[in-house]
């Protein structure tokens, strides 16, 4: 059995297949040998066998080849022997008599829902899934200029400093990024998604055109007196849900020429990070990260109200926190047991670069499983 590759894909080599899909849809190659003339029989076996191969290496893709090969026993004994289930629908796209065989290509669809509800039932879902596809359809606003690559996606144009910038930010975040420069739309493309400001349906249709899960949509705003912002919205395409709005202004002073415009865009995008992939996670469905379980101490407090703050602050503002606990006290600083949905450095980069941070930090310090927040200018 063959799965056939897709342009972009890096086929995965075993002694009888190599695979790569689109989302949910495999292309399979199926065969069977005829035995006393039945081609009917033959055909019948190669289309089981076509299925039930493409159903397995769906399942090894969306679990990963590490949680695959860890749990390889749970997979064939609880998941594989269903594999037609799972399949929604398919159709021959060739058949052909090839010698004593017969051999034909399989378009299978599968139902992701109940390929999911098989695996969280044989206790498969805990592991690694399959990475969030997420674009950038993002353009930059200089002078009062608006200029974006979707008003005319057919001319290819490079990718602009704001989206060179978020590449850099995400790469090795375990985001599946699209590089429109390399994933050609198709043509007739409306005219309403070839405007500058697009509404949350177009948003979406442009996710749907690049086979994205996500789209993170915005512009970077470049002022005359060097002044830097970007603004940006994240939307889930599958229903063209909004799941937030994120601002961030560069504070690092005036920014003129490209080199420094350039610094500026990625250190920007950096501080947003922490709040980007948390929101860019929920849009896409991700599965939840384990919580973690270590102590903040808040260090240099000068007065109850800062205390007071900093504990609402954090025990309500922080998404991922489920518990914030006071466990020890002394002379300027306060000590909390956290359980938290992710790891330290996580937790300290969402409180260090929230916008709504009630009290300054001047740093952060970890040793062990105690992270420490400095407070102060």
């Amino acid at each position: 059995m063959i799965i056939f590759s897709g342009l972009g894909h890096q086929p995965a080599h075993c002694q009888d297949q190599q695979g790569s899909e689109k989302g949910n849809s495999i292309l399979s190659l199926g065969m069977a040998k005829i035995i006393d003339d039945n081609i009917a029989a033959a055909k019948q076996k190669a289309v089981s066998s076509a299925i039930e191969r493409g159903v397995e290496h769906y399942l090894v893709r969306r679990l990963g080849e590490k949680a695959a090969a860890e749990y390889l026993d749970r997979l064939v004994e609880g998941v594989i022997p269903r594999a037609n289930e799972l399949v929604e629908n398919y159709y021959i796209v060739r058949e052909a008599q090839v010698g004593d065989h017969y051999a034909l290509l399989l378009q299978i669809k599968v139902n992701e829902k109940l390929a999911g509800d098989r695996l969280q039932e044989a206790g498969l879902l805990q592991t690694e899934t399959r990475a969030i596809k997420l674009l950038f359809l993002v353009g930059e606003e200089e002078a009062g200029k608006l200029k974006y690559w979707w008003s005319s996606p057919d001319e290819l144009s490079p990718l602009n400093p704001t989206e060179l910038a978020l590449f850099r930010a995400f790469q090795d975040k375990g985001f599946d990024l699209i590089n429109r420069t390399v994933s050609l739309p198709p043509s007739g493309v409306s005219a309403e998604m070839r405007r500058g400001e697009l509404d949350l349906s177009s948003i979406s249709k442009w996710g749907e055109v690049f086979d994205a899960d996500v789209v993170l949509y915005g512009k970077s705003l470049i002022g005359q007196d060097g002044g830097i912002s970007v603004a940006f919205q994240v939307v889930r395409v599958s229903d063209g849900t909004e799941y937030c709005q994120l601002t961030q202004a560069w504070t690092g002073g005036s920014a003129q020429s490209r080199e420094e415009i350039v610094n500026a865009l990625d250190e920007t995008i950096r501080q947003m990070m922490p709040r980007l992939e948390s929101c860019i996670e929920e849009a896409g469905g991700a599965v939840q990260q384990a919580y973690s379980h270590f102590v903040v101490t808040l260090k240099g407090l000068e007065s109850y109200v800062q205390y007071k703050r900093l504990r609402d602050f954090i025990s309500k503002e922080i998404p991922g926190v489920k518990r914030f606990t006071q466990s020890r006290i002394g002379s300027h600083f306060v000590s909390f047991e956290v359980e938290f949905q992710g790891d330290k450095n996580k937790f300290a980069n969402l409180v260090m670069y929230h916008d709504g941070l009630p009290v300054p930090i001047k740093g952060v310090e970890q040793q062990g499983d105690e992270v420490t927040l400095l407070i102060g200018q």
